[in-house]
């Protein structure tokens, strides 16, 4: 009889460690990432610094972003002739972790906590400002990406820019986009 408890105890002891061994090794998984390019792990460090730096009370970004809203705001708020030719309102979403320190559509290194987006048409180095109908909160960011391409999104913001409309817990929500100052659409001349 004392057999058979030292047994079984024994068998539980053992199960009871491989059973520990298995949940700790599926708890370590997620934290399992792909290897990043050193300059991505660089980017994020400097990234992190420069959002920690920025002005939260402040919706522009940085001080170019600054500059083409005032130029815009001195100037009454003028609509450039081309805005038709871009879809302007439906829903907006964000991405970030996991991209951060990667190569954007235009080429530029994406900054997560940046004040940048992705755009379907939109030309590269377009300022727009981005405002969250749910609250009316705004935000003025740079095209330098492309995207979303799910239906009915139109506009993929930097996680910073979508923090500072207060979506990130929605994901999706509906915006207005007010273009400021077109791109420059690169030639399709051969020189």
């Amino acid at each position: 009889m004392i057999k058979n408890i030292l047994y079984n105890f024994a068998r539980i002891t053992s199960l009871s460690l491989v059973l520990a061994f298995c949940c700790a090794a599926c708890a370590s998984s997620h934290a399992v990432t792909t290897n990043k390019p050193q300059s991505a792990a660089t980017n994020q460090k400097s990234s992190t610094a420069v959002s920690q730096k920025r002005d939260p009370s402040r919706i522009y970004g940085n001080e170019k972003l600054d500059a083409a809203y005032a130029k815009w705001v001195d100037a009454g708020y003028p609509v450039p002739p081309e805005s038709s030719d871009y879809e302007l309102d439906g829903k907006a979403s964000w991405y970030g972790p996991g991209l951060n320190g990667n190569h954007t559509a235009s080429g530029e290194i994406f900054d997560m906590y940046g004040m940048s987006a992705a755009h379907k048409k939109l030309p590269f180095g377009s300022i727009v400002i981005v405002t969250n109908q749910n609250n009316n909160k705004s935000v003025v960011v740079r095209i330098n990406d492309r995207g979303p391409f799910i239906k009915g999104r139109i506009i993929d913001l930097s996680y910073g820019a979508a923090y500072l409309l207060d979506m990130i817990n929605a994901g999706v929500v509906p915006v207005t986009v007010d273009i400021i100052e077109l791109g420059k659409k690169k030639s399709s001349k051969k020189k």
